[in-house]
């Protein structure tokens, strides 16, 4: 009986001597799969950075349908956040230290699946003189910023004053010229950020 209990406990050392590699080859990706997962998410198909124009960079995030626009220059850095899905615009100008949001004008704005393409066709035509859509907002009220504007817009603007911002025409134009944020985005939109003449 004390025979085979040992050849019994030897089989079983055996075995799991042999299998080790195996059990751990599988936990180790139990626990790597989501965190693979979560990762390729950001920089898999999902998201797309691409360096356009000079100083602009230009990421589009399939899943959320989100566009982010940066600027990084000494002569003023801003970054726009345009949210498809949402339908909200956000931008902030740091030479002001300040958030802007606006309502998206899906008429005026390039569409989500425009994007990209645009912005590579200017790319190649960089030097070339160019005038994109100008788009001019009023500053209206400052308000406090709720994830409803999406995460992305939340992020950006927490801690920097933040103003909702509405679209003018130019026959409504009843602003301070001199008081207007002007970002030139990708050569595809100039959004105009300006003071009413009451200022705020």
């Amino acid at each position: 009986m004390v025979h085979i209990v040992q050849s019994t406990c030897t089989s079983i050392s055996s075995a799991v001597k042999m299998n080790f590699p195996i059990l751990t080859t599988i936990l180790l990706g139990l626990l790597l799969t989501p965190a693979l997962a979560e990762d390729f998410q950001k920089t898999g198909i999902n998201e797309q950075p691409i360096t356009t124009l000079g100083n602009q960079i230009l990421n589009v995030n399939r899943q959320w349908r989100v566009v982010t626009i940066e600027e990084r220059s000494t002569y003023g850095s801003w970054k726009t956040i345009w949210n498809y899905n949402t339908g909200y615009i956000a931008s902030k100008v740091m030479p002001e230290r300040a958030c802007f949001i606006s309502v998206m004008n899906r008429r005026e704005m390039p569409s989500f699946d425009e994007v990209s393409r645009l912005s590579e066709e200017n790319r190649y035509l960089q030097g070339q003189e160019q005038f994109g859509r100008e788009i001019t907002y009023i500053i209206e009220r400052p308000v406090r910023v709720p994830t409803s504007y999406g995460q992305d817009i939340f992020v950006m603007c927490r801690g920097l004053r933040t103003y909702m911002t509405r679209q003018v025409y130019r026959n409504q134009y009843i602003h301070n010229e001199e008081s207007c944020s002007k970002l030139d985005v990708l050569q595809l939109v100039n959004l105009r950020y300006c003071r009413a003449n009451n200022k705020i």
